[in-house]
């Protein structure tokens, strides 16, 4: 890329980020799976964005298990992947404080049969 189109790009990117920066936001969640069995705990990484008022979608990842959600109030609906077998989850979501949420999922595998509950701490930026 030449230089003087490095400089309109940037300035176009940054405002961007600017005009919608309330609408996607970082996700960062501690998640406690498997709450029946033993639990394993893992972190995850993703975005969120804000449709209207109360409906959000997004997508989290913790490097193997990773979903698309969607969201409306306090339900949420995901889909997506462990690594080797589709992974559909069910569950609901309560704000602790503006920057705080608790998840509480039932995951449901399509391969294995395997379900279990899974609770997140997301921190939302």
């Amino acid at each position: 890329m030449k230089k003087k189109y490095i400089l309109p790009v940037l300035m176009v990117a940054s405002l961007g980020s600017f005009l919608f920066s309330k609408d996607v936001s970082p996700v960062f969640s501690i998640r406690y799976s498997d709450l029946t069995d033993g639990i394993a705990v893992s972190n995850a990484v993703g975005l969120k964005m804000n449709i209207d008022g109360s409906k959000y979608t997004g997508f989290d990842s913790d490097g193997t298990d990773y979903r698309i959600f969607l969201g409306w109030a306090f339900g949420k609906v995901g889909f997506g992947s462990d690594g080797t077998n589709e992974q559909f989850t069910v569950g609901a979501t309560y704000g602790v404080l503006d920057n705080l949420s608790l998840d509480l999922d039932y995951v449901m595998g399509t391969d294995t049969g395997d379900a279990n509950l899974r609770m997140a701490l997301q921190v939302h930026f």
